[in-house]
């Protein structure tokens, strides 16, 4: 039985980023009126002031810090969940790293509103270079804290050693197609359809447009149909079938099914890298195509072996 991702890994990534801003937001929330209207934000190493924003804006880029950086890192972490490459257990070392980021941007963030609290303008506020280090040794003990509590990576199962096959009358007519989505996918690209929408009206069609088309692209292309006959494997998106991908049938030399996950390929989506391209909607089953190139076809699809027992028969009838 395949893997299959729950919402644990999700949250051991994501949360301590969400974490990490919540005490700069809170007392930035508390003593509003304590802080000047336009806020220190960076430093030199001496201490002194170079860049400053407004209080409504340090808000919002912190609570958007904290959003963004949860969402990438927790999408990231459940697509790699189980992989381990080489000797790398990669969900928990993602974790680590997650859980170190939150600790130094959680003590920077702090220090730099409460550095702010009762300042009269940004250029009387200062802070010391010290900061970094505490930051630094916060992100040293919550690093090892979260490769602690994240739990290790079995090692998945192997796939098909030798490439399964069906038997097929000289004459027999057969054909497998199954369908994939990946729903995050399709709301991602929906809430980026919205926005742009929003983003035309309120800002501007030129720069909306091309968010909203970005999204209703990501939307259209986050579920396929896969087709296997005597003509090969096809790969088609949208209702229309349109884009498509094709092996034909001259083309492969065997097929067999695997486990597989986005991280093997770089992320999610069509993917090309060394040997192999395909397409990569979520984490489990595959149909993996080796072409008589020797290079790899990959779509990750439901009752992938069924598929590659019908290819091979087809090609070994075939022959």
């Amino acid at each position: 039985m395949a893997h299959r991702p729950t919402l644990r890994p999700t949250l051991l990534a994501g949360a301590p980023q969400l974490l990490a801003v919540a005490p700069a937001a809170l007392t930035m929330l508390v003593a509003w009126d304590r802080l000047p209207e336009r806020m220190a934000t960076r430093f030199a190493f001496d201490g002194s002031v170079t860049d400053d924003m407004s209080r409504p804006a340090m808000l919002v880029t912190t609570i958007g810090a904290g959003l963004v950086l949860s969402v990438v890192l927790g999408l990231t972490n459940r697509s790699t969940s189980g992989t381990r490459i080489s000797r790398w257990d990669m969900p928990r070392l993602l974790v680590a790293v997650s859980w170190a980021l939150a600790g130094f941007l959680g003590v920077v963030l702090f220090m730099v509103v409460v550095s702010n609290i009762d300042a009269p303008e940004p250029a009387a506020v200062t802070m010391s270079a010290v900061v970094l280090l505490y930051a630094l040794g916060a992100a040293v003990v919550t690093g090892a804290v979260g490769a602690l509590v994240a739990p290790r990576s079995a090692t998945p199962p192997p796939g098909d050693r030798e490439p399964p096959t069906m038997d097929l009358g000289p004459a027999e007519h057969v054909e497998w197609s199954r369908s994939i989505t990946a729903p995050w996918l399709v709301v991602l690209g929906v809430v980026l359809l919205l926005a742009g929408l929003l983003l035309g009206w309120s800002a501007g069609w030129g720069a909306g447009v091309p968010l909203a088309v970005a999204g209703l692209l990501l939307s259209l292309l986050s579920s396929a149909t896969v087709t296997a006959d005597e003509h090969g494997v096809r790969v088609r998106f949208t209702p229309f079938g349109w884009p498509r991908l094709r092996v034909g049938m001259d083309e492969i030399e065997s097929a067999v099914a695997e486990d597989v996950t986005p991280a093997q390929f770089g992320g999610w989506g069509y993917r090309v890298v060394p040997g192999a391209s395909g397409l990569v909607l979520r984490q489990g089953p595959a149909l993996v195509i080796t072409r008589t190139s020797g290079r790899k076809f990959v779509v990750t699809v439901d009752d992938a072996r069924t598929a590659a027992r019908l290819l091979n028969g087809l090609r070994g009838r075939r022959r």
